[in-house]
């Protein structure tokens, strides 16, 4: 099992664990346990390809038209992948510092946190799998932000094609991780608009 993370160990003995407790076996097949981007694309593509026969691939042009595009969020106004993942998918950015308001992606008691600068702190990672390889590297935290932010933002799920541009697209985003001026690691600079 050379390579494989703890984490990943761990996901599987849950997953496992439940399986057997639902169904008496427990069998963890290449769907079941993507550890790749490339394998994401697989589940997806089967996906597509299940929804309409006529599925000719992914489009990293769509993904990356998908990732701009604007929709609007009522009480926030227009906002896309890039109003928190940054234009630049290799930047890391600090939570609470994006174009849209904390209230679209977090309830916040007004008490406790009357202002974005006294709530935690926190960092959206880099969204493209060059700069964070740990992207798209475990299935079921995947679905769960892709579903959580496709329905805020959308108002639907995304469908597996948009899933699969998108992340065709930000792999061919190559290059190191960007990070803001006044961040401790990684290299300082400041974020472009």
């Amino acid at each position: 099992m050379r390579g494989i993370s703890m984490g990943t160990l761990l996901r599987r003995a849950a997953r496992c664990a439940c399986w057997l407790g639902a169904a008496g076996l427990c069998a963890i097949g290449a769907a079941d346990a993507a550890e790749t981007p490339q394998q994401l694309l697989e589940r997806y593509a089967a996906q597509a390809k299940a929804a309409d026969p006529a599925f000719a691939g992914f489009s990293p042009e769509r993904g990356r038209e998908f990732y701009l595009r604007k929709h609007a969020l009522m009480g926030v106004g227009a906002v896309s992948c890039a109003s928190c993942h940054r234009k630049d998918p290799r930047e890391q950015i600090r939570a609470h510092r994006v174009e849209i308001m904390c209230r679209a992606c977090h309830v916040i008691n007004d008490e406790e946190h009357p202002d974005p600068e006294n709530a935690k702190v926190r960092y959206i990672e880099p969204f493209a799998p060059h700069a964070h390889p740990e992207r798209f590297t475990d299935p079921a935290r995947v679905e769960q932000f892709f579903t959580r932010n496709c329905t805020m933002v959308l108002k639907r799920e995304c469908t597996a094609v948009e899933k699969g541009d998108l992340i065709a697209w930000l792999l061919t985003v190559e290059g190191e991780a960007l990070y803001p001026a006044g961040r401790a690691t990684g290299p300082l600079r400041a974020p472009e608009e």
